[in-house]
């Protein structure tokens, strides 16, 4: 399945309830850049305590929600020439199992390639954390981003492998991951829960 969200229609947003959290960090698509560890607050660790890997999500039971503003922004980075670009995305919980996709970072490029994007974590952590204050604390690290140069875009072994490692080895707020990229006509928007991918349809608000 593929997501159009080059002509959309609008919908009334659900009213977000506060989800106090602390930013956490994470790498993207190499070891190496996720070397910066910030230690949790105390929250934090009775969140991770409450959502423990070893109790997966079920995603079926989820529902997901994209603010607009972030898909005319990742619209903007779609890769009709050049290299890819890639990021971070955050956003909260409003309500029992119901995430919102509220922002997008800029750019976070280490290196990159025409069919490559290896993230720089300082640049990455410096958004998380900065959005994570404007938000009073109540927006955190929901996933990444990044282009294809291709009109359906379809995520590549690396790119699930970034993922699965991330979840893994960051320090997460919610036990799942979400990943976008962004085609030349399509999106392609998916979420790992630690066991396997499930391609979804957020809801634009």
């Amino acid at each position: 399945n593929y997501v159009s969200f080059y002509n959309v229609p609008h919908y009334r947003p659900i009213i977000r309830t506060t989800f106090r959290v602390k930013m956490l960090p994470m790498g993207r698509k190499y070891r190496n850049s996720n070397k910066e560890k910030h230690q949790p607050a105390s929250n934090i660790r009775i969140l991770k305590k409450r959502f423990a890997r070893t109790s997966c999500i079920n995603i079926a039971d989820c529902h997901f929600e994209i603010k607009e503003e972030v898909i005319e922004t990742l619209k903007s980075y779609v890769q009709h020439e050049g290299n890819e670009m890639c990021g971070v995305l955050t956003g909260t919980q409003v309500g029992k199992n119901c995430y919102r996709i509220c922002k997008i970072s800029p750019p976070c490029v280490k290196a990159h390639t025409r069919c490559g994007c290896e993230r720089d974590a300082t640049i990455a952590n410096k958004f998380i954390e900065a959005d994570y204050e404007r938000s009073e604390h109540t927006r955190f690290y929901i996933g990444e981003w990044h282009t294809h140069p291709e009109d359906k875009p379809k995520p590549s072994a690396v790119d699930y492998n970034s993922i699965k490692n991330n979840y893994h080895t960051a320090l997460l707020v919610v036990p799942l991951l979400l990943m976008i990229i962004v085609g030349t006509q399509t999106f392609h928007i998916c979420v790992y829960n630690g066991k396997k991918f499930v391609e979804v349809v957020p809801k634009i608000v």
